[in-house]
């Protein structure tokens, strides 16, 4: 037994990629080197928190053969530096800068890893796929693997969630909730705010009081509607070369009464994507799976991560 092995998982830190410090927690094999590192990118919000249990659970049946490592989305959240200072968000970020930097994040993974040779895998949800195709995009020959979770990759804004909520993204009207937002931290202490927050009983209790402590400041939420306010401005007809070409690399999981990534979306990449492996889930795992179905959704990406490792899972 080492002192290490006495501390829970995961391990939080963070550090600088590409002039931006990263949030970022970490969940170490116990192995000599592993046999994959995955680099999981979140939905928007970009919190990486919310995974904390779908990773644990990933990781305590790889722990010999599989790194984790998260990060938050620039600007969506208040963190604290190694130094334990308070991180603010510097400015407004849209989705080109959120590309940018994970495939700088990315990068950097690949050179620190790149002498021991692990595979290299991709787990984005939501948007966060989009993210994942991104880096597939510029940087396939290095990607090993892409598990993307209810990809929003194709007419985010036509989907019927988007619809219903074109308007709060509009300039203008995003930073007047960000202002409100930030009128209410200072008329409101933390406790009151979060009862309020936990009245529509959609995050659970544990996520309630993260997004409260965390993401529910002007700037964070200015930050988080700017990024969605690109998704629906850029993110338009998928990517069908990428797909049909290097559709090998990815596994996609699809949702069933998904709001932002309806049922037909499924239909259409399973039909161009022929390669790979697109899946429909028939277990009643909501898009927002962290909110609710991480352990459901953690059993599913096990299998798929035993495929890929072809490692026997730990009972």
């Amino acid at each position: 037994m080492t002192f290490a092995s006495l501390l829970p998982l995961p391990q939080r830190s963070s550090w600088t990629v590409g002039g931006e410090l990263q949030e970022t927690l970490f969940w170490p094999c116990t192995g000599s080197s592993p046999r994959a590192v995955m680099l999981l990118i979140p939905g928007n919000p970009g919190l990486i928190d919310f995974y904390i249990d779908f990773c644990n659970a990933l990781h305590t049946k790889f722990p010999q053969d599989l790194d984790i490592v998260g990060v938050s989305h620039l600007g969506h959240t208040r963190f604290s530096d190694n130094r334990g200072m308070v991180h603010r968000p510097r400015k407004v970020y849209g989705l080109d800068d959120q590309v940018a930097n994970i495939v700088a994040v990315f990068d950097e993974l690949h050179s620190v890893y790149k002498m021991d040779q692990p595979k290299m895998l991709l787990c984005g949800h939501s948007v966060g796929c989009y993210l994942a195709q991104k880096i597939v995009e510029c940087r396939g020959e290095r990607v090993d693997r892409v598990f993307s979770l209810f990809p929003a990759v194709d007419n985010i804004a036509e989907a019927p969630r988007g619809r219903q909520l074109r308007l709060m993204f509009k300039p203008g009207i995003r930073q007047v909730v960000a202002g409100a937002v930030g009128v209410l931290r200072w008329l409101l202490p933390a406790s009151a705010i979060t009862k309020l927050a936990s009245l529509s009983n959609s995050l659970g209790e544990s996520n309630t009081r993260l997004v409260v402590d965390k993401m529910l400041h002007g700037a964070c939420v200015n930050n988080v509607l700017k990024m969605a306010a690109d998704e629906m401005q850029d993110i338009k007809a998928m990517n069908h070369e990428l797909y049909s070409t290097l559709g090998g690399k990815f596994v996609m999981y699809y949702g069933v009464d998904d709001m932002w990534v309806p049922e037909n979306r499924y239909w259409k990449m399973f039909k161009i994507n022929t390669k790979g492996k697109v899946a429909l889930c028939s277990s009643g795992i909501s898009h927002a799976f962290v909110t609710a179905h991480s352990a459901k959704m953690a059993v599913i990406m096990i299998k798929m991560l035993a495929n890929e490792l072809e490692a026997e899972i730990i009972e």
